[in-house]
């Protein structure tokens, strides 16, 4: 549940996108990349040319001049006073007008602390000035993502299904599993995925946005496996039914004490 909460403030950090999004119309061209429509998910699709780009790791934590685990004097430094602050929880955001900055007290070895000092956790942004790692901002479209990070030849026939394979909840870019089957696959090694997450929409056709999200653990976990309770980063594009990036942002997860 801890992370749950966490999540949802990641929501909220990306709540002034919902005006942008509510403009959306309905999709009338799959733009996923290399010139392939998805129409069907039981379509067979060719596997494409090698990828020679990067996955996602905790360098890509970074927008303009802004990386994760600044404190609040270094991000002031690059981007003065914010427009609007707000404190809850042991947690702060700046506003920015269209791109927020989170903070949360972190001790010497950035774990949790009440007592601690406020370093960068997350940012986001809907603003088309604002440019992420890689060069990637608002207003780029999902070929841009994927020729930037890392994606499988095949990842186009790499569903991401329920258990009992009666749902697709969207395809896996690159890596076998996701978070929700650490406790099921008790790995030591790091953990790697990128995912086109049809936001319960049946296919890409018929959402009216979409999310391409990045996720990874480095591998230094506390106990003899990857659990939750570790250290991870996730990367999340928010993307309308024209294949166009709307909002994007990060989040460094802390580990649990």
């Amino acid at each position: 549940m801890r992370r749950l909460g966490k999540c949802k403030a990641a929501v909220a950090l990306l709540c002034i996108t919902a005006t942008v999004f509510s403009a959306c119309g309905k999709r009338t061209e799959a733009v996923i990349t290399d010139g392939e429509d998805i129409t069907d998910t039981s379509v067979e699709y060719p596997t494409l040319e090698q990828s020679h780009a990067d996955i996602f790791t905790y360098k890509d934590l970074k927008m303009g001049n802004i990386t994760y685990l600044m404190t609040e004097s270094q991000v002031k430094a690059i981007l003065g006073k914010p427009s609007e602050e707000t404190e809850n929880n042991n947690e702060k955001i700046y506003s920015y007008n269209e791109m927020s900055v989170g903070f949360e007290k972190l001790d010497d070895n950035n774990r949790p602390d009440p007592n601690g000092v406020y370093k960068v956790i997350q940012v986001a942004s809907i603003g088309n000035d604002d440019k992420f790692s890689r060069d990637l901002r608002v207003g780029d479209t999902v070929d841009d993502i994927l020729k930037m990070y890392y994606r499988d030849a095949d990842y186009q026939n790499h569903l991401y299904m329920s258990e009992d394979k009666t749902m697709t909840y969207g395809k896996l870019l690159y890596g076998d599993f996701t978070m929700a089957e650490l406790n099921k696959v008790n790995t030591k090694d790091p953990v790697a995925y990128g995912m086109i997450n049809y936001n319960g929409y049946a296919n890409i056709e018929t959402a009216e946005s979409y999310n391409i999200e990045f996720t990874y653990f480095d591998g230094s976990y506390k106990g003899d496996r990857a659990t939750m309770d570790d250290d991870f980063a996730t990367l999340n594009f928010e993307v309308d039914n024209k294949g166009k990036i709307n909002a994007i942002s990060w989040y460094y997860y802390p580990e649990q004490k």
